[in-house]
């Protein structure tokens, strides 16, 4: 049986023989079969999704209709960063970098050209390898955390793909809190997509209107070091653009208990995150299924 990492390999590499033009029609047709073709992932993603509507529309109801468009744009979009993902494999640095569309990012930038330490929070919204691939590129690195998979093949293809942009990645399971401040105190980028709790420790916040566990490492390394937070949005637009939104900056608060501005940082955090997904609601692409979900009504 061929493993799935060796079918991602064999993916990527017929598809850099192909033209781009291609790509969304094979996004479009992943789309359509993924949000087919499994019935549990689809009624995990409805739930997740509902959070995010009503959230974002302030009301106490929602129509089926728009909740189902709302879950089939996730596996649509979804479909789209794993073509993505395989497509950037093949691509040019120059090409990366200029596919993407950047909004209020000079005080970001201008940081990270003088090399001094940054804290980037992000969610699984749209596509986050690109933004991750961009900011190594273009602003002098970045050291990114990611999850040790249950399948080492899949882990080892994310090592090497995420690499090969210039990404340094520190894998779940060992002492990341003390590389990542190592890796502040010289200078570098720390990036974080936080909305999934992978480690089932983390902290308990209020998000999209009920209590679920956020990774709690933004809070943990941002008081310890006292690095700002800079939350950060990637979306996907039209014609393969990719857009880099960043959000006003989360300072560590000086005062209390160590514990208390972990926390008070990390409601911060929850209140940025929820900003970025309310603004793609669709474009979320988090298939976990929070353990907390707050019972609303759906007209």
């Amino acid at each position: 049986m061929i493993s799935r990492a060796r079918l991602i390999r064999m993916a990527g590499a017929m598809l850099g023989r192909l033209p781009r033009v291609v790509d969304p029609v094979l996004w479009s047709i992943a789309g359509v079969v993924s949000y087919l073709g499994n019935e549990r992932r689809r009624n995990t993603v409805r739930r997740n999704q509902r959070l995010a509507l009503l959230s974002r529309s302030g009301v106490g109801g929602l129509k089926k209709w728009q909740l189902e468009l709302s879950a089939y744009r996730a596996f649509y979009f979804y479909a789209r960063y794993w073509v993505e993902v395989l497509r950037i494999q093949s691509l040019s640095p120059e090409e990366v970098v200029l596919a993407v569309d950047l909004v209020n990012a000079d005080e970001f930038v201008a940081r990270r050209m003088a090399k001094e330490p940054t804290i980037a929070i992000l969610a699984h919204v749209g596509n986050w390898e690109w933004g991750g691939a961009w900011v190594s590129l273009a602003c002098n690195g970045v050291m990114a955390v990611a999850e040790a998979l249950e399948d080492e093949g899949m882990t080892e293809w994310f090592l090497t793909a995420r690499q090969r942009l210039g990404m340094e990645i520190v894998l779940t399971g060992g002492d990341v809190v003390r590389s990542l401040l190592k890796g502040l105190r010289h200078g570098k980028l720390v990036a974080l997509v936080v909305d999934r709790d992978v480690s089932g420790t983390g902290e308990m916040v209020d998000f999209l209107g009920t209590r679920v566990p956020l990774s709690g490492g933004p809070g943990v390394i941002s008081v310890m070091s006292g690095v700002p937070i800079y939350p950060v949005g990637t979306f996907q637009r039209r014609s393969g653009r990719q857009e880099v939104r960043f959000y006003p900056p989360i300072y560590p608060p000086t005062d209390g208990t160590r514990a208390d501005r972990v926390a008070e940082v990390m409601k911060q955090v929850a209140v940025a995150i929820e900003k970025i997904v309310k603004e793609e609601p669709g474009q979320w692409h988090n298939f976990q299924d929070y353990d907390a979900v707050t019972e609303r009504g759906m007209a």
